[in-house]
């Protein structure tokens, strides 16, 4: 198994072109994964109506050099993505993509309409309620973008792919899958049912801390390459200076026998040996997935979870509120409330906040553990 990793200093766009087109030649080259007369469906990370200079969405350059790559194969590429609550052509217009693929000539598809794709194999999801024109492509480039994430720790190739299941039908899953461990079984049963023929990273920039959406930008300079997305995050989040294998998602695809261990994949392009220290999301572990019994947190889970937490940034805009999964927020006086005992710390609220509105504090108790050592996020 091998992951590609390659410098490159900027979003020029010659530089991005040699970069994406130097990793997947690392691999065995664009004709080994692309056919001519494939239809390729090229997803990018696109969160929210963000600007590309805030490291919040796959940078327009990345997804310009893929689609060249793709049509000098003579296959055909689509562009799509299905952001959780913006309209998507504004979001597709304000990160540059839509304008992308107006420049190259290729659609950019809005997903309205879902239909069940099987997944039999699933350990959580024995069928998942997908874009419905995804069936219509023959092949998936998972095109991500490299950033932390508060509740899954880093979010690369195989999160990116949570965009497929359209708009605000991500919520259920939140609901269902409170623990993070749930959850991320859930993105390794999404990942085999979509089985992306390729995936790449753009790390030219890349947040720290309160990814995916509230951190701080940073600039690794690298793009990330694998026909196989477990080996790119597992890289990826070892690049960013974490313990990879203990991502909630790597951690799951592990365990489940479906991901090699970061000591098998061979990492291979000029910037195999770069190594950063991101900051850490406040959390991506929570109560719920350590030995604490669940007595104990159903009394005490204000005080042994991170909890969400809006400040005086707060203009009322009712985001949070609208989309959060088990509604527990409200609107008063042109302030959002939280009602902790329907909150289930999914975190959407601070995912989704364009004004980084909502805080995550340690409750009193679990600042406690992590001052004594029984828990290290």
């Amino acid at each position: 198994m091998k992951v590609a990793v390659v410098k490159a200093e900027s979003y020029q766009s010659r530089t991005v072109n040699e970069a994406v087109n130097k990793a997947v030649d690392l691999l065995g080259g664009w004709e080994k994964y692309i056919k001519k007369g494939d239809k390729v469906l090229i997803k990018p990370n696109m969160l929210t109506a963000a600007a590309p200079e805030k490291a919040v969405t796959t940078h327009p350059e990345v997804v310009r050099a893929v689609i060249k790559a793709v049509k000098s194969q003579g296959a055909y590429p689509s562009v799509a993505d299905s952001p959780g609550v913006s309209n998507v052509k504004k979001t597709a217009v304000k990160t540059g993509i839509w304008q992308v693929c107006e420049a190259e000539n290729v659609p950019f598809v809005i997903w309205e309409k879902s239909r069940t794709y099987p997944c039999p194999e699933g350990k959580f999801v024995k069928h998942f309620e997908l874009a419905e024109m995804i069936g219509d492509f023959d092949k998936i480039i998972s095109v991500a973008k490299m950033k932390t994430h508060v509740f899954m720790g880093v979010t690369g190739a195989v999160k990116n792919l949570f965009g497929c299941i359209v708009g605000t039908n991500k919520a259920r899953f939140h609901l269902r899958m409170q623990k993070h461990s749930d959850f991320a079984h859930v993105m390794v049963d999404l990942y085999y049912t979509l089985n992306p023929t390729l995936n790449i990273i753009d790390g030219i920039n890349g947040m720290e801390g309160q990814g995916p959406m509230s951190g701080d930008i940073v600039n690794p300079q690298i793009i990330i390459a694998s026909e196989n997305g477990f080996a790119a995050d597992l890289v990826m989040a070892d690049k960013m200076g974490f313990k990879a294998e203990n991502m909630p998602i790597a951690k799951a695809a592990i365990e489940e026998n479906r991901s090699a261990l970061l000591t098998e994949i061979e990492t291979v392009g000029d910037g195999k040996d770069v190594k950063y220290v991101f900051k850490r999301p406040h959390t991506y572990e929570s109560m719920q997935d350590t030995y604490v019994p669940k007595f104990i947190l159903k009394l005490g889970q204000n005080q042994l979870t991170a909890r969400p937490s809006i400040t005086s940034a707060c203009i009322g805009c009712g985001r949070c509120a609208r989309h959060c999964p088990p509604r527990a927020i409200n609107i008063k006086e042109r302030k959002a409330v939280i009602d902790y005992n329907k909150c289930i710390r999914c975190y959407c609220c601070q995912e989704l906040c364009e004004h980084q509105a909502v805080e995550l504090k340690d409750g009193l108790i679990l600042s406690l553990l992590k001052k004594i050592g029984i828990y290290k996020a």
